[in-house]
């Protein structure tokens, strides 16, 4: 009779661990199961991000677009500078700030007639008037009765009291008007002042200039 060939050692090594497996129950075998797929799970491919990390957000981070610029306004620099036009403004430009950009008044600028720490405004003309040449009627003459008309834009009190139609009280709001718009672009203006009106303007064309 032939002899039964002996098991190989895998044989004998499965006989000892199928006893052990039945004697531990196969809860811990679900167990390594479990905790396989949940590190998985928990791996850089969770979620489908493909690899990015937790938290972070998706997509382009949009750079905040830049401050608008200040508003800007435009005056009317004429009379009595080098480069009389137009020019560019920000909020709380003075009129000395006015003057310089149209290359600074003349020689025969007369700047004392000007309040040059008025703020600007937009749309505002300032209007640099001019010395009389020497030989001609100043504005003292001219409040006299004696001269031409007399500027709007630097005759002092005293030459517009003594205007046809004009009092201290007229005289003083002139040239609070003028001070705070930096002179007379036209006689014209004078309709803005308080206490003048139509009438009173025709009175006085004759007697002035801006």
């Amino acid at each position: 009779m032939a002899r039964r060939a002996a098991p190989g050692p895998s044989v004998v090594g499965m006989d000892r661990l199928l006893p052990w497996l039945r004697r531990s129950g196969w809860a811990y075998v679900a167990a390594a199961v479990v905790l396989a797929l949940v590190a998985w799970r928990m791996g850089p491919g969770a979620g489908g991000g493909g690899g990015q990390p937790v938290g972070q957000p998706t997509g382009t981070v949009e750079v905040g677009a830049e401050a608008p610029a200040e508003p800007r306004g435009l005056v009317h620099v004429a009379g009595a500078v080098r480069r009389p036009g137009v020019y560019p403004v920000a909020p709380g430009d003075r009129v000395i700030g006015a003057i310089r950009r149209a290359g600074g008044p003349t020689r025969r600028a007369d700047m004392s007639a000007l309040n040059l720490a008025a703020t600007l405004q937009d749309g505002q003309q300032v209007l640099v008037p001019s010395r009389p040449p020497a030989g001609t009627a100043g504005a003292a003459p001219a409040a006299s009765g004696g001269g031409g008309p007399i500027s709007l834009s630097s005759a002092d009190e005293t030459a517009l009291d003594a205007l046809d139609g004009i009092g201290p009280t007229l005289a003083a709001r002139i040239i609070e008007w003028r001070t705070a718009h930096g002179g007379f672009a036209s006689v014209d203006q004078l309709l803005e002042v308080p206490g003048i009106g139509p009438t009173r303007l025709e009175s006085l064309r004759s007697q002035v200039v801006p």
